[in-house]
């Protein structure tokens, strides 16, 4: 009789499902144990602050966290494998708050609720994976990168309505967190925040930042900047061949080009 020995790769793959059931269980008893709007409202605030990415406001943050912890959730959703995860309540679901409360929002109050939930998921399976060969380059849009949750009409239009006040909430808040986060980025892209590109700048002259030249491309392409049209580096990212994984090198050259353009574009349209 033969016996057949398990190979080390399989047995790391078994580990680590019997340590995701574990974890699993646990994180679900903990759940139901202290399920209450204030403990839920409590955990999304750490988890928020220390394992995302973004810029999180503290304006009216309690309140409108507990809005959106009060929204019931489907069963069929709280049953998915997404709430085995160390994640919020609404956590990687796009969680949306009844109309009335909508409406009722303050500027502040949209603000917040709009930087940490967006309201639409877009199922994106051929997302853009970064790997090591994409680290040197500079891509032209963000779409295959962050754009599986996105912001729905009714957050984008409101987010309009009170642009100039969106605005001076988030230059607040970059400042005082020191950073730019995902969130920040995608909402001076989406509003099209060009008077935000010396925040911009500043930021890449403390550290540099691949997204951040992407951000700051794609507000020379929504001016329809002339001169930036001209160059090789928005044909080889915006031209006729171009495409979503279209992309330029990201050397010293580009880099500096990119910042001195954007630089001209604000203060011409700062006059």
């Amino acid at each position: 009789m033969s016996v057949k020995y398990l190979s080390n790769k399989c047995l790391l793959n078994i580990s680590f499902l019997i340590l995701f059931a574990i974890l699993s269980i646990g994180y679900s008893q903990a759940q139901t144990s202290d399920d209450s709007l204030e403990r839920r409202v409590e955990k999304d605030i750490v988890w928020i602050k220390r394992w995302t990415k973004s810029n999180v406001p503290d304006l009216h943050l309690m309140k409108i966290l507990s809005m959106i912890n009060s929204v019931n959730i489907p069963k069929e959703e709280k049953d998915s494998i997404l709430y085995f995860y160390p994640m919020p309540h609404w956590g990687g679901m796009n969680t949306i708050i009844a109309e009335p409360n909508f409406q009722s929002l303050s500027p502040s109050e949209l603000f917040t609720y709009c930087m940490i939930n967006y309201e639409w998921y877009n199922q994106n399976c051929s997302g853009r994976i970064i790997t090591k060969e994409d680290e040197p380059k500079l891509y032209g849009t963000f779409y295959r990168k962050y754009r599986e949750f996105v912001w729905s009409d009714r957050q984008l239009s409101a987010l309009k309505q009170h642009r100039d006040t969106i605005f001076h909430l988030l230059r607040n808040v970059i400042s005082k967190d020191g950073f730019i986060g995902t969130n920040s980025l995608l909402m001076m892209e989406s509003l099209n925040f060009r008077e935000g590109i010396p925040i911009v700048l500043a930021q890449l002259d403390k550290k540099e930042n691949n997204d951040l030249y992407t951000l700051l491309m794609l507000l020379m392409k929504k001016g329809d900047y002339a001169k930036f049209k001209k160059t090789t580096i928005y044909e080889d990212i915006y031209g006729p061949e171009s495409h979503i994984r279209s992309a330029i090198d990201n050397s010293q050259e580009n880099r500096d080009l990119i910042r001195n353009m954007a630089k001209s574009f604000f203060e011409q349209n700062d006059k």
